[in-house]
Order: C-alpha cells, then sequence, then structure tokens
C-alpha cells in the first residue's frame, strides 16, 4: 500500500494535515489523519484523503504555538523490514533528500496502513 501511496501523493509536497484521531483500543492502536495533497496521477489535483495507520508501534505529533505541525513541506515515506515509517517533518538535505527526523514534530511507525479518497 505505500508503495501506490507514493506513486500517488509523492512526498505530500505542500499538504495540508486537516485532521488527526487517534483511537487505543484493547489489541489495536488506530491513527487516521485526513488532509488535502496533490494527486501526481491526477494532474496534480488536490484531493482530501483519509491514511489510517493500524498496528501503531510510535505515535509523536507536537504542535506549538508559534509553528504549524500540520502545514507539510516534504514527507519521508518508507518501508523497512514490514515497519513502515511516515515522517512528516523530516531532515532536509541538499537536493530534497529526506532523513527520518528523531526529533519530528509529526511521526508515524506502523505495520501496516491504508488510504482512501474522500
Amino acid at each position: 500500500m505505500i508503495k501506490d501511496i507514493k506513486e500517488k501523493y509523492e512526498r505530500f509536497s505542500d499538504a495540508l494535515i486537516l485532521e488527526i484521531r487517534y483511537e487505543n483500543l484493547s489489541d489495536n492502536r488506530v491513527v487516521e489523519v485526513n488532509m488535502n495533497c496533490m494527486n501526481s496521477k491526477n494532474d496534480y489535483e488536490w484531493e482530501t484523503i483519509k491514511l489510517i495507520f493500524n498496528d501503531i508501534l510510535l505515535f509523536r505529533f507536537v504542535e506549538n504555538e508559534k509553528t504549524s505541525s500540520t502545514s507539510i513541506f516534504a514527507a519521508l515515506l518508507k518501508e523497512e523490514d514490514g515497519i513502515m515509517v511516515f515522517d512528516f517533518f523530516p531532515l532536509i538535505y541538499e537536493e530534497l533528500e529526506l532523513k527520518e527526523n528523531e526529533n519530528s514534530d509529526f511521526i508515524i511507525k506502523c505495520r501496516d496502513v491504508k488510504y482512501k479518497v474522500l
């Protein structure tokens, strides 16, 4: 699923987080993120999508008074050893090389992710 998300939405450049919902069930933690983002497969038209993260290993969201943790410049999306990482505030190096930011304002690590267009 992460491959499909990356093909359509690339790095979520200029995306805007609209809503974050966290649910702690007895056997599963779920995070849902609604966002406006551009679909590269649809001539970069704006879409509102819902990302659904299941089997959460790490969820970190920090909102500071004088910054916005909901306006995304570029996100790191990767999968390693069955763990998916969505770092919405990665470290950005020359030529937009992205690295995971251990102090990211918004990062999710999980074992399963789905999405749907709203």
